[in-house]
């Protein structure tokens, strides 16, 4: 299973007022944007993610996508209505590590070609896209299905496989992604019995 729909009617319409009323916005970190690149022909707002700042100053990209800890981009201050989607995604699955956050936009006749997410960023989070608007047009790919969706839409969402996006539509696409790390199950097992009757014998926690 590539998708899964995970919610419907969650309230995007005040997250697509503000993005609509800020086309200035768009575009301000483009390093997926490259016209080589799958998403070449999309529009980015970074919400979360890896500063650039000390790449740029020492002018080497080099290790940029290694594992990192996200932190807010400036654009989360002109998007104060992303949060409350953000959070209570994390509340109903329990989210444990916020990675990235971004929104991106298909405009009509556009599309992302087909890729394959690689890296350290989407091998360990797990990827959900809200939609803020989309056409019965547009849908998200794989070589043996696609899902359409509607504005409000939740789904979860491989990206470790080939996929890819195409508007065939007349209204611009426009979701956000939100990448969260999920509760595998994995426990960190108990002291052994016999260290712990040591411990608890001789040494104080306190």
């Amino acid at each position: 299973m590539n998708f899964k729909l995970i919610m419907q009617g969650v309230d995007i319409q005040p997250l697509l007022a503000e993005v609509e009323r800020q086309p200035e916005l768009w575009n301000k970190n483009p390093c997926r944007l490259g016209k080589h690149g799958p998403h070449h022909e999309t529009q980015d707002m970074f919400l979360r993610y890896k500063s650039e700042a000390e790449h740029i100053e020492r002018d080497d990209w080099r290790g940029f996508a290694d594992a990192h800890f996200a932190i807010w981009n400036k654009t989360i201050d002109f998007l104060p209505a992303a949060r409350p989607i953000i959070f209570d995604l994390m509340a109903r699955l329990r989210g444990e590590i916020l990675g990235g956050v971004f929104l991106y936009k298909i405009e009509p006749g556009k599309q992302i070609y087909p890729h394959t997410d690689q890296g350290w960023h989407p091998q360990f989070y797990d990827k959900f896209n809200v939609c803020l608007k989309s056409n019965p047009k547009t849908a998200f790919y794989y070589a043996e299905d696609s899902m359409v969706q509607q504005a409000g839409d939740v789904h979860w969402f491989r990206n470790d496989v080939k996929h890819w996006v195409k508007n065939k539509g007349e209204n611009t696409h426009v979701v956000l992604t939100v990448c969260m790390k999920l509760d595998t199950g994995e426990r960190a097992p108990w002291s052994p019995p016999a260290l712990v009757q040591h411990v608890l014998g001789e040494v104080s926690c306190q």
